[in-house]
């Protein structure tokens, strides 16, 4: 702080110097910081986005077409090409999404099942495993679980579904 009560202009130069790479320098560590943080807390991991999904319902030999994304903070939601074939019909898919290991991930996705009148008679709960093999594509299964409307009561259906994913990469016109 001498230096800046010098007085003299050459004094005053060096200590607007010497702030000014001061706050560089804590800028510099503040966005090392924040950098830091979402790395520990899994933010901007490689599954992050949106997917066009194959999804294979292996007893029954029917495959169609989802979008799924995971979002930041271990949130999933999906939906897909017969989601709205009555009967029944469902709701969009809501769910979580963690990182189990290298690149793989597991996902619990939950949705309703209405009946003809719009019921609501079950939810179902899938739980998938999905593993990058490459930066825009992944691979996985899952099993379905038919549950209580409130989730509660959970049986194994045995109804092992199988996916192939490709990201979805935004593009300018």
């Amino acid at each position: 702080m001498k230096i800046a009560c010098l007085g003299n202009e050459a004094g005053m130069k060096f200590g607007i110097r010497v702030m000014v790479l001061v706050a560089a320098a804590f800028a510099i560590g503040s966005v090392s910081q924040i950098a830091k943080a979402q790395n520990e807390s899994g933010l901007a991991a490689p599954i992050e986005g949106t997917w066009i999904t194959q999804v294979h319902r292996v007893t029954q030999n029917i495959t169609f077409t989802a979008f799924q994304s995971f979002t930041a903070g271990g949130v999933t939601l999906a939906t897909g090409t017969i989601d709205r074939t009555p009967p029944p019909a469902i709701s969009p898919l809501y769910g979580t999404w963690k990182r189990t290991g290298g690149n793989t991930y597991a996902t619990s996705l939950s949705f309703f099942i209405f009946d003809e009148a719009g019921n609501v008679v079950a939810m179902l709960q899938n739980y998938e495993t999905f593993q990058l093999t490459g930066e825009d594509e992944m691979v996985g299964t899952g099993e379905a679980y038919v549950c209580q409307p409130n989730g509660d009561n959970c049986v194994n259906i045995h109804s092992p579904i199988t996916f192939t994913a490709k990201r979805m990469n935004a593009q300018q016109p």
